[in-house]
């Protein structure tokens, strides 16, 4: 069993950046970063492999060039169980590690809402695992219908990556909200993005 000063779960951007600190400020440590996907998207550019960018194979963090040039070890694997009291890992590939600290960077999930019809076939969380992400590009593609629930930042720009690679499809945005992006912006500005979308022939239903 090997054992780490510092072991890192988490290979998106919360994760490389918490080694690649790590190993900045403590030159002299042995340094581990686990993580579950083989290939890492960029996180900011997901939106945009459907339109601008074309394909999540052109959206990808280089994790292992990032670690090798900071002399950090990698795993791509599971990370299963962490046993406090012993500080030792274990991964799905059942490897076991053992750990002086560990930073937990495992990122975030889609918040899907409990609406009936949330579990139907051609309903689509927005996840930023490439495989899944390469099979939403190609149902969008063969769609004539497209609604996106969510009008901030990331349900706006899908909604114009959308329009530029299927400028046929129908689209819309559904919002709770009274605005578009009211969370962040004031109403003027607010207003000036719906204009914008309309403009695009894209179909907001607010509140």
């Amino acid at each position: 069993m090997k054992k780490f000063d510092i072991v890192v779960i988490g290979g998106s951007a919360a994760g490389i950046t918490a080694a690649v600190t790590a190993r900045r400020h403590y030159p002299g440590k042995s340094i581990l970063l686990i993580r579950k996907e083989e290939k890492v998207s960029i996180p900011c550019g997901i939106p945009y492999v459907f339109g601008t960018v074309g394909d999540p194979l052109k959206n990808l963090i280089p994790v292992d060039n990032m670690l090798t040039g900071n002399k950090i070890e990698g795993i791509v694997d599971e990370a299963v169980d962490v046993e406090r009291e012993s500080n030792i890992i274990t991964t799905l590939g059942g490897e076991k590690v053992a750990y002086e600290r560990l930073v937990l960077a495992t990122g975030s999930l889609p918040l899907i809402p409990s609406i009936p019809g949330a579990g139907l076939k051609n309903v689509f969380a927005v996840k930023k695992e490439v495989p899944y992400l390469q099979a939403l590009k190609e149902k969008l593609h063969q769609s004539k219908n497209i609604c996106i629930i969510g009008c901030g930042f990331i349900g706006v720009e899908i909604a114009e990556e959308c329009r530029k690679a299927c400028p046929d499809v129908n689209i819309s945005i559904v919002e709770m909200q009274r605005n578009c992006l009211q969370l962040v912006f004031d109403e003027e500005f607010s207003l000036l993005v719906e204009k914008k979308l309309n403009e695009q022939n894209i179909n907001l239903l607010l509140e």
